[in-house]
């Protein structure tokens, strides 16, 4: 048998393995990857419904799931950050006990710009 050809052979069942190893690696990584992301989103969800921030997308009628979905983490840290340190507080739970919120008057919340143009972007 030729070297060249035996070289040839070793090349393409190496390709092989690799192109094997790839398939199987590939979904298994991406079911991993959805798992640990879903199990994080849950952990932020269960922060947000301690926060008022939480209670406030419930009174401006912004499903936690979407809003979960849709906005990207950073940006929900960010809201759950500035909910936190909110000075606030008195008036946002007297509204917040009232019911219903308008987004044309939370001019007092702090995600006030945040929230105005999330709830935008969900009726559309």
């Amino acid at each position: 048998m030729n070297p060249m050809n035996l070289v040839a052979i070793v090349s393409v069942l190496l390709l092989g393995l690799l192109l094997v190893i790839f398939t199987v690696l590939l979904p298994v990584a991406i079911v991993f990857n959805t798992r640990a992301g879903m199990k994080y989103r849950q952990g932020i969800a269960e922060q947000l419904q301690r926060l008022r921030l939480g209670k406030m997308l419930t009174a401006l009628c912004i499903d936690r799931d979407s809003y979960l979905s849709r906005e990207r983490v950073v940006d929900i840290r960010e809201q759950m950050q500035r909910c936190n340190s909110c000075d606030n507080t008195v008036e946002c739970d007297t509204r917040l006990a009232e019911g219903a919120v308008d987004t044309d008057t939370i001019g007092y919340c702090n995600n006030e710009a945040s929230l105005q143009k999330i709830a935008t972007q969900l009726k559309e």
